[in-house]
């Protein structure tokens, strides 16, 4: 079981390196063309980046008031909700992709990655009060 953010953080890289790796070899076996692996790969970067901007969001105002906490929390969500949807149709519209494994790809990494975050959410709340709930 993971018990600090050390371990989840390390789960997630290599959950996500794991992921990228199949799908590298999935390409150099020539089970994929190079349109849907460039689609998969744009897929988890952006849901990447969304991550990385939730994280230090949450890790930023973790232990800040309350009124902080949540204004940074429900902020971010909007803030990369909106950026998220614009680079998503910004991609759709201007990059040549397939459709479906772009969407595929965003769909299973932002799954993992909100996982994650509720996972760091957790575990905070855990230390914050001391031991478990």
């Amino acid at each position: 079981m993971i018990k600090n953010e050390k371990q989840l953080l390390t789960f997630c890289f290599i959950v996500s390196f794991l992921a990228l790796l199949l799908v590298t070899i999935l390409f150099i076996s020539s089970n994929i063309s190079s349109i849907v692996f460039k689609s998969i790969l744009f897929g988890a970067m952006l849901s990447m980046i969304n991550f990385a901007l939730g994280f230090l969001l949450i890790k930023f105002s973790v232990n800040k008031p309350e009124k902080i906490f949540f204004l940074a929390l429900w902020g971010g969500i909007i803030l990369r909700l909106i950026l998220g949807l614009s680079l998503v149709l910004i991609t759709l519209i201007f990059l040549e992709i397939n459709t479906y494994g772009f969407i595929f790809s965003i769909l299973f990494f932002y799954v993992f990655y909100l996982l994650i975050e509720i996972f760091y959410l957790n575990l905070g709340r855990k230390s914050h009060f001391g031991g478990e709930q």
